[in-house]
């Protein structure tokens, strides 16, 4: 179904026509007009396959014909909420829809003066949603429009609690939409409980992303940088995120990458939100090729023609490694994700088939099924 049989208003394809959406994805096709018609719906599809405009245009379609509904749409990261706030903003170009990001990491206060200006759509990170509630700001019973994206995730930092009250305070006459990569137990107890004979989009397979070549390269810590100087040297007109598992070799990677000419910026939890910002803006603006990144950058963020990530350092989990390789090969594009697996030098030193060389190509054997054989690690709750 294209664009124009869906029952789009002409503001709004007009608008799709500047940003450069000539035809829906599968995904915007199989959810636009389930939304249009009212109903409640789980979304379960591969990073970077348009779910974002998905929902934003079904919403904005459905508030601009009753200015009675409100919109909120709850994000895991503060990065997520500004990217799908500058989305929806760019569908909503033509219309007077007010439509604000609200999230931590920076002040409340010209928040609350957004607010009493009144607003048709919120994309809000939970933990800052329930301060404004707390505080008198917003009240959210005059919410019935709802999205829950990237629920998985949402569920894995520890926000149930939040939905939680959140879902019990909005308008109960609602419509809900629930987006999530993955579809497990509690994902279905979520919807089971807050939406209402939802209907099931499911596109793509399940986990890793197509169209993204994968590469695991075995070397010691010490010859990690060396790799990822060579690699980024080998590919000068890439366009490259290298995620490394803390601030401080975040920080020490992009300064020895700079030292040797390769321009490269770093993204982590401890700049401000203004700094993350504008290495961002930069960074979709080609100033940069190479962003230096904690898993701050693993999910929400969309930058074109993200040619190449590099894992320095594996990903704890399984789905943090999905969603850190689907910052490339987004939207039908072909990427490349290369993986760093460590080893110890004493270990490689004595030759032959050893035990730690066993261990790492039974690791890559379970990767390559798809069953993975990272570290889990307990979630811990984190407020953004």
């Amino acid at each position: 179904m294209k664009f124009n049989e869906m029952g789009i208003s002409a503001k709004t394809m007009s608008a799709l026509t500047e940003i450069g959406y000539l035809e829906p994805t599968e995904v915007q096709a199989k959810t636009i007009p389930l939304i249009l018609r009212g109903d409640d719906v789980i979304v379960r599809s591969q990073t970077g396959t348009g779910k974002t405009a998905a929902f934003g245009i079904g919403f904005i379609e459905i508030i601009m014909k009753d200015r009675n509904r409100k919109g909120l749409i709850l994000a895991p990261t503060r990065e997520l909420a500004i990217q799908i706030t500058k989305e929806i903003r760019s569908i909503a170009e033509n219309t007077d829809l007010h439509i604000f990001a609200i999230y931590g990491g920076q002040g409340i206060g010209g928040q609350k003066a957004l607010l009493r200006k009144g607003f048709d759509i919120i994309v809000a990170t939970p933990g800052r949603l329930l301060d404004h509630v707390h505080q008198g700001t917003l009240r959210l019973s005059h919410i019935n429009c709802i999205v829950i994206d990237e629920a998985d995730r949402m569920l894995d930092i520890g926000f149930k609690p939040d939905i939680d009250r959140i879902m019990d305070m909005v308008n109960p006459n609602n419509q809900v939409i629930l987006s999530s990569a993955t579809i497990d137990s509690a994902i279905k107890q979520m919807a089971n409980k807050y939406m209402r004979s939802p209907k099931m989009v499911e596109v793509g397979p399940v986990g890793k992303v197509g169209k993204i070549e994968e590469e695991y390269i075995s070397l010691t810590r010490a010859e990690k940088l060396q790799k990822l100087k060579e690699i980024l040297l080998r590919e000068p007109n890439s366009r490259t995120i290298v995620f490394v598992a803390s601030k401080r070799g975040v920080e020490h990677v992009c300064h020895r990458l700079n030292e040797q000419y390769i321009e490269a910026q770093y993204l982590h939890g401890g700049k401000s939100q203004g700094q993350r910002e504008s290495v961002m803006r930069d960074f979709h603006e080609g100033k940069f090729r190479v962003l230096i990144a904690t898993d701050v950058a693993a999910r929400g963020l969309h930058v074109e023609d993200v040619t190449h990530v590099i894992n320095y350092d594996c990903a704890n989990t399984e789905d943090t490694h999905t969603h850190r390789i689907g910052r490339t090969g987004r939207m039908g594009k072909t990427g490349k994700a290369i993986t760093f697996m460590e080893t110890d030098p004493l270990v490689r030193g004595k030759g032959g088939r050893n035990h730690g060389e066993s261990n790492l190509h039974r690791n890559d054997n379970r990767r390559s099924q798809g069953h993975g054989s990272y570290g889990r690690s307990r979630p811990t709750r984190r407020r953004y």
